[in-house]
Parts: structure tokens; C-alpha cells; sequence
């Protein structure tokens, strides 16, 4: 940050000239409803509370299944701001669980998934992205792209690799 004064400055002509706010709100809006979709159609997952809104980099909520739970895993549905995407990333409650099934996952083949880098700051064990081009003008359609995307990463996860490997 060169100068905090000339950054907000910038970001003030930009709220004036663009229509970024309104698309942030927008955002903001669908992925609450869609953190409530989650909630309503899949009780037996444990949806949280809370919505990261983040900083123009990216927007989440996490999920648990009893399997992840006592595991002490969790699933995070992304906005990626950067890619302009949907992800769903495995994690785990801390820096020690992560690098522990990092090493576990580390020896799996897990074809469409990423494995992300074991470093300090990781947020994420495993990465898959569910829509990469999403048309926030057919938000129901949306919906069901991700809702699946999500419930086939969770089910691979649990069936490949923590319940029928050694994870």
C-alpha cells in the first residue's frame, strides 16, 4: 500500500464512476441465500452461521458433515474474486489438522482436485473448482450447478479418500 489516503481516494472515484458496489452487494446477497439453501436442503450438515464477507479477494461459508466433524475438517464454499469463481475447499479447524491430512492426502491420486501447498497461512488442504463461469443472470441455475458440484466433492472426499483410504 503506497498510501492509504490515495487508495481510498481511488476507491472513491471508482464507487462513483462503476457499478461495483452494487455488484458486491449482489454478490453478497446471493451467497447468504445461498449458505440458507445449504442449511434448509441438507440438515444432517452442520452450515455456519457466519458469512466471511472478506476484502474483494474472498467470500465463504463453511459446512460439516458428522464424518468431517470428528474428524475436525470442514468444507468452505469460495467466491474467488481473482478467478471470478465457485470452489469448494476441504480445511480443517487448524494449521496442525491441515498439514497432518496434507501429508495423508499427499500420497492419494486425486484427479480433478488440488492439492494445495503445505504452508504457514494455508487455508486449505484440497481445492476443486465447481463453477468457473458462473451467469449471475440465471441465479437459480447457479444454485444447482454448485449445489452439486459441492455434494460430489463432499461425497468423493468421504467415500475415496477419508472413509475407504487411510486418511
Amino acid at each position: 500500500m503506497e498510501s492509504l489516503n490515495k487508495d481510498l481516494v481511488e476507491l472513491g472515484n471508482l464507487l462513483k464512476k462503476t457499478h461495483v458496489q452494487e455488484g458486491y452487494k449482489g454478490l453478497i446477497v446471493y451467497i447468504k441465500g445461498l449458505r440458507n439453501y445449504f442449511k434448509k436442503k441438507y440438515p444432517e450438515y452442520d452450515v455456519s452461521a457466519n458469512l466471511y464477507q472478506g476484502y474483494l479477494d474472498l467470500t465463504f461459508f463453511s459446512l460439516t458433515t458428522p464424518l468431517t466433524q470428528s474428524r475436525d475438517l470442514k468444507y468452505i464454499i469460495v467466491f474467488n474474486y481473482d478467478k471470478m469463481q465457485f470452489e469448494v475447499w476441504l480445511s480443517g479447524k487448524n494449521r496442525a489438522v491441515m498439514s497432518d491430512y496434507h501429508k495423508t492426502f499427499s500420497r492419494c491420486q486425486l484427479n480433478a482436485y488440488s492439492l494445495t501447498e503445505d504452508k504457514k497461512g494455508m487455508s486449505a488442504i484440497i481445492e476443486y473448482v465447481v463453477v468457473e463461469h458462473p451467469d449471475f443472470d440465471a441465479l437459480d441455475e447457479l444454485t444447482k450447478q454448485i449445489d452439486a458440484g459441492v455434494v460430489s466433492f463432499i461425497k468423493s472426499i468421504e467415500t475415496d479418500y477419508l472413509t475407504n483410504q487411510q486418511a
